[in-house]
């Protein structure tokens, strides 16, 4: 079972919480020390009480005594020794000032009492007949309320009158007792003076002290951790006692210096992975320049040749043009044709140079389909793609994404390139773009995260967990169902890429061209390209038949 403090539900800060608790217990303490104490006293005092009672009986008995020093026998029935008490009992009320006092003999008949009339008793009291009956004093306080709370009514005190060592009656006596409750009003009037004279004292200077000693230590504490939580590690807390408190603060201490060396050590390891993660961007951006000039090289060939098509042409125009009797019209027409080719070869090194020329990486929205075309009009002027059919299905109104042109340009570039290298003898290209809603897919397709082992891992050693995401399962992994994403698919009929490649195909430098037709990097960088965009590739391909490329981005 929890346990919690009396005022813990109550949401007070521990100064107030502490106090109050403590107040509370030293409160109930007080009190019933009070009680207690007022108890104690009442009892004394109705012993008091008692006692004085008590020697009231023995002055009224040494009173009888003398008045009766001449007779050997009391005789009650005598109406002037009737009248001689009866007087003495009235002096005797009128002086100790008692409530009531009765006299009868041993036979129970009344004998005085506090009015003169003598008329007989309703009864008597069967307490003041047991006195007289058993020769010993008794007691009765009449009371009322309860243990924590009496109040007091009167005393009555039952005693046997002697004569000459005989009982000759007995005496009631009804003992006033106002003085008495006066006198425990006043004590208890005292004890609740103390109480809340206490109650003040301890919440003034119990206040004081628990700030002093207890709640100030901790509130610095839950200040330092607080600034500790924001990054600041420039204050300490002071010990300045030996006990419970002091040792805390002696172990927060040492805790903060450990979390300012891990902060500091933390702050030297993330400017090392800053300035490393600088040079590998710098790295993978000369990396992405050093492969761009190499796709320039594969399709320069094919640009000089496209080009040196119209410089023939424009040579033969011109050595045409040089030979006399040719007319004005004649001439004008060769002046067009070399207009029209200079154009053409205009076009073609301006493409070029586009494509070449180094740009500043910018993330922006663009637009794939045209990205696609102006890239495959590149492409088109090289000489491998003099056998190819292309097919362009490039959905209308297709969503844009986020990227940058030149690196997207880069990517389709790789990819078609490759295309264009499996169909040697000609084929057909076919690129189609498509927005794509992926939908849910089952935890056991999900469980099939990793590449199976491959066949030059060595027997007793698992790199599975080391491989690249499985290209058939990890958009499922990447993206969320209901995503939307637009979908570049690549396809040709070239030769296709064997089974046991297919899984290395992303991994740096890994071809099967010759060394003059690709340096093994192309792939490589356009899946980094890619991932770094947020977007995904998929591959499958099967031998004689042709390779599929999809690409997925996640719309702007």
């Amino acid at each position: 079972m929890k346990k919690t403090w009396l005022f813990r539900k109550l949401n007070f800060n521990l100064r107030t919480e502490v106090i109050l608790n403590i107040s509370f217990l030293m409160l109930a303490a007080i009190l019933l020390i009070g009680f207690t104490i007022s108890k104690i006293n009442e009892r004394h005092v109705i012993q008091e009480k008692v006692r004085y009672g008590e020697r009231m009986v023995q002055d009224f008995q040494t009173l009888l005594d003398f008045i009766s020093r001449d007779k050997k026998k009391l005789n009650f029935d005598d109406p002037l020794f009737r009248k001689e008490i009866q007087d003495f009992v009235h002096l005797y009320i009128k002086e100790k000032a008692f409530h009531d006092l009765i006299v009868v003999d041993d036979q129970f008949n009344l004998i005085a009492k506090k009015k003169a009339d003598l008329k007989p008793l309703p009864s008597i009291d069967p307490s003041l007949k047991k006195a007289i009956q058993t020769g010993e004093l008794s007691t009765a306080i009449d009371q009322s309320g309860s243990f924590l709370s009496t109040s007091y009514k009167k005393l009555t005190i039952y005693s046997p009158l002697w004569h000459q060592g005989k009982i000759v009656g007995g005496v009631q006596m009804e003992v006033p007792i106002w003085d008495m409750m006066m006198n425990l009003l006043e004590w208890k009037r005292i004890i609740l003076i103390t109480i809340v004279f206490d109650a003040m004292v301890l919440i003034v200077f119990g206040s004081f002290l628990l700030s002093r000693v207890l709640v100030k230590p901790i509130k610095d504490l839950v200040r330092l951790t607080q600034k500790i939580s924001e990054g600041d590690f420039s204050q300490k807390i002071e010990e300045t006692s030996k006990n419970e408190i002091g040792q805390l603060i002696g172990s927060f201490n040492r805790m903060f210096d450990r979390l300012k060396e891990n902060q500091e050590s933390l702050e030297n390891y993330l400017e090392s992975l800053e300035l490393a993660n600088k040079k590998l961007k710098q790295a993978q951006e000369e990396l992405i320049r050093t492969e761009k000039l190499a796709s320039i090289g594969r399709f320069a060939a094919g640009v000089a040749h496209e080009v040196g098509n119209p410089l023939g042409a424009i040579l033969g125009y011109t050595s045409i043009l040089q030979k006399d009797g040719m007319n004005q019209e004649e001439s004008r027409d060769y002046l067009k044709r070399i207009e029209k080719e200079i154009e053409r070869i205009n076009r073609i090194v301006r493409e070029l140079l586009d494509f070449a020329r180094p740009t500043k990486f910018e993330i922006k929205e663009v637009e794939i389909n045209q990205l696609i075309e102006n890239t495959l009009s590149l492409l088109s002027y090289q000489k491998n793609f003099k056998n190819i059919e292309s097919r362009l299905e490039l959905q209308s109104g297709l969503p844009k994404i986020k990227g940058d042109e030149s690196q997207l340009s880069q990517v389709f570039m790789n990819i078609i390139l490759n295309a264009v290298d499996a169909m040697p003898e000609g084929g057909t290209l076919t690129i189609q773009t498509r927005t794509h809603i992926l939908k849910d897919v089952g935890e056991d397709r999900l469980q099939r995260i990793y590449l199976r082992r491959r066949s030059s891992d060595p027997m007793q050693s698992d790199y599975s967990h080391m491989r690249k995401v499985d290209p058939l399962v990890s958009l499922f992994k990447k993206f969320s169902g209901g995503d939307q994403l637009v979908k570049i698919r690549i396809s040709d009929t070239g030769v296709g890429i064997k089974k046991e490649n297919l899984e290395n195909i992303f991994d740096p430098f890994f071809t099967t061209k010759a060394p003059d037709k690709g340096t093994g990097l192309g792939l490589s960088i356009s899946l980094r390209i890619v991932e770094s965009l947020g977007g995904e590739i998929r591959v499958a391909s099967e031998v004689g038949k042709g390779t599929t490329f999809e690409v997925y981005f996640p719309v702007a």
